[in-house]
């Protein structure tokens, strides 16, 4: 084109069009080759996107993980399952000898045991169980139902009621405080509010008196620290009364004849449910030190004796909780879920307790819990509605006047003695 057009124009406008055609030629050039190398670097990304990457890809197994930590030290495993080694295999053994578990092709019983214990000592989502594990989301989820329902149904073997013929604890024999007046007692009751995680339309039945959700749980313990009996799953405005009045008609709650449980303020007095007398002194907190030790009333002296003996069931709650945070911390499953994992909770426990008592968490102190082992929201004082309910648990009058009267006669009658005794 600059030829033809020499001639026409002076020599530097052909050189001008000339220099900018070229120019033109060489962008329009490098461009496409951008546009080129974009293209084959778009392919290779999508070559390589095509090529499956596994999720979890961490050097070791969770079938490894499990493995080493049973075999190694023991307080390795009981910081991560909080179970001593040797209660985790008798319980494996247990459950596989009953069918309840089995190695599977993708994981052994041992691996399975593993992901319950972890997620519920620690109150793990199964998410977190995952990453921990090296296992999919359906495959964890699975297999922490299969050894839920396993331990479940455990239950009438590891949590018992006593029957007429439990003789007297020895911790009540041989103490003179709680022996004779006491001898009777077969343990005590409370309730308990677990954490529940609940859809917005039921926050009104499971929102208890703190604001929070929950489910009422009722639970009956020996003097060994022991459940004799467990009722989850009710709703966290429910009364203790109402759990109550459940267990007997519906859960199959029984006290054997003659024998009662001690009951705090939250319970209506009968002759199977012996409380203490409303208006004086109760809690620990009342009679701490020595000055405050003195009795100025026979109510005073049965109320600081019945409050020594009901705290066993403080102290149960509290080595519960200590062990199992899913019980502080409940992540989010199913209603029926969590209602079974306290039950869970409740079996391990006396399972623990009774073939491995020197576990660490059945030995501490109340003082080192760092769960409140109170009652989480206080008593409950018994309601005119809750009146109806002393027909179907037990007699009111004979809980009034003969038992619990009875007791506190004696009691003072032997204080009065021993106080004579030391003056002289």
């Amino acid at each position: 084109m600059a030829n033809y057009l020499r001639g026409v124009f002076p020599d530097e406008f052909c050189k001008f069009v000339e220099g900018h055609i070229a120019l033109h030629i060489e962008l329009n050039n490098a461009i496409r080759q951008y546009i080129i190398s974009l293209m084959d670097g778009s392919s290779s990304s999508d070559d390589e996107s095509s090529i499956p990457r596994p999720m979890f890809n961490r050097a070791y197994t969770g079938q490894q993980y499990v493995a080493n930590l049973l075999s190694g030290h023991p307080l390795h495993s009981y910081d991560c399952f909080r179970v001593p080694s040797e209660a985790f295999h008798q319980l494996k053994e247990l459950l596989v000898s009953r069918g309840l578990l089995q190695d599977t092709i993708n994981m052994l019983a041992d691996e399975q045991l593993a992901i319950f214990l972890r997620g519920i000592t620690h109150a793990q989502t199964y998410r977190q169980l995952c990453e921990f594990f090296q296992h999919s989301l359906e495959t964890v989820s699975r297999y922490f139902k299969i050894v839920l329902r396993a331990i479940v149904s455990l239950s009438d073997e590891l949590i018992e009621l006593p029957t007429t013929e439990v003789e007297c604890h020895p911790f009540l024999r041989s103490n003179t405080q709680f022996y004779p007046f006491f001898q009777n007692a077969i343990g005590a009751i409370d309730g308990i509010h677990i954490p529940a995680v609940v859809s917005k339309r039921l926050h009104n039945r499971y929102r208890n008196r703190k604001g929070s959700t929950s489910q009422n749980v009722m639970a009956a313990v020996s003097f060994d620290k022991q459940f004799v009996y467990v009722g989850s799953g009710w709703e966290g405005c429910a009364t203790d009364m109402r759990v109550l009045q459940c267990a007997i008609e519906e859960g199959g709650f029984k006290v054997p004849v003659g024998k009662y449980f001690l009951v705090d303020y939250g319970y209506a007095n009968t002759d199977k449910l012996i409380a203490p007398f409303r208006g004086y002194r109760y809690y620990f907190s009342d009679y701490h030190g020595e000055t405050s030790r003195r009795y100025s009333i026979k109510q005073e002296l049965y109320n600081h004796r019945h409050s020594q003996l009901h705290n066993v069931v403080k102290m149960t709650f509290g080595i519960w909780k200590e062990r199992f945070k899913v019980l502080t911390h409940m992540p989010q499953f199913s209603l029926t879920v969590q209602a079974d994992i306290v039950l869970a909770c409740a079996i391990l426990h006396n399972f623990i307790g009774r073939y491995h008592g020197h576990d660490m968490y059945f030995n501490m102190l109340q003082t080192e819990m760092h769960h409140g082992s109170d009652h989480d929201l206080g008593d409950v004082q018994v309601n005119d509605e809750d009146l109806d309910m002393y027909g179907r648990i037990g007699e009111r009058i004979q809980g009034d006047a003969l038992s619990r009267h009875s007791i506190m006669t004696n009691l003072w009658e032997a204080h009065a003695t021993s106080q004579r005794r030391r003056s002289i």
